[in-house]
């Protein structure tokens, strides 16, 4: 990450677990990014073995929304009860002109089940495998937006290295991707028209057993 905001102040914002690095180099970073020229501003949330409470996931919402003249795009790969204080936190953000893409979650149900994935505004992201076919583990439903690669995603590790891993925590990062790269190819439009325009260009009908989910997949122009 390039620069960080530390909710949790005794780690001075690092990343510990492993989790935002990798999220974040499918975001952008040289090797692996979708928006290679995008600044990163990491705003950790959870402690080292992935955890935290919602009050700090509103807080680091909180934090995004107060600074969106230069924040523009907010991936959140993190999952957990439906809340409905978070879900609010989710749509400040978007008020704010944030485009928000949110993981579905990975627990194969339905992802209205879950926040942020129930947000009505964000972008819920479910995961597909190599064959572009729901991956077994993403959850569904009317709440999913679009779905994304999340299966064997190689991307950047805390160590310099690289790693494949899996999740809709993968698949996520690829749509803010898109959405940092459509922010700036379309400057004057906000965050709601830039969302729809990632879910009205995606590819329709590609992917298999969506289980009630919008059959659309991500396109990356």
């Amino acid at each position: 990450m390039r620069t960080s905001f530390p909710l949790e102040k005794k780690m001075y914002g690092i990343d510990c677990d492993g989790h935002g690095t990798h999220c974040s180099g499918t975001v952008g970073s040289v090797s692996y990014g979708v928006a290679k020229a995008t600044d990163i501003f990491g705003v950790r949330v959870l402690n080292c073995q992935g955890s935290g409470s919602w009050s700090d996931v509103i807080a680091g919402c909180d934090f995004v929304a107060g600074h969106s003249a230069e924040l523009k795009v907010a991936s959140l790969s993190i999952g957990g009860g439906v809340s409905q204080s978070v879900n609010d936190a989710i749509q400040r953000m978007i008020d704010s002109n944030v485009a928000v893409a949110v993981a579905a979650g990975n627990e194969d149900t339905d992802a209205c089940n879950s926040s942020p994935a129930s947000a009505p505004n964000a972008l819920t992201v479910g995961a597909t495998d190599d064959t572009d076919t729901r991956a077994y583990f993403s959850n569904y439903g009317s709440c999913v937006d679009i779905f994304a690669p999340g299966v064997a995603i190689m991307s950047t590790t805390l160590d310099g290295g690289r790693e494949s891993w899996s999740g809709t925590s993968m698949a996520t990062p690829h749509v803010a991707g898109v959405l940092a790269l459509a922010r700036v190819n379309s400057p004057g439009k906000n965050a709601m028209d830039i969302m729809n325009e990632v879910v009205t260009t995606a590819d329709e009908n590609l992917v298999a057993d969506p289980v009630g989910s919008p059959n659309k997949f991500l396109y990356c122009p």
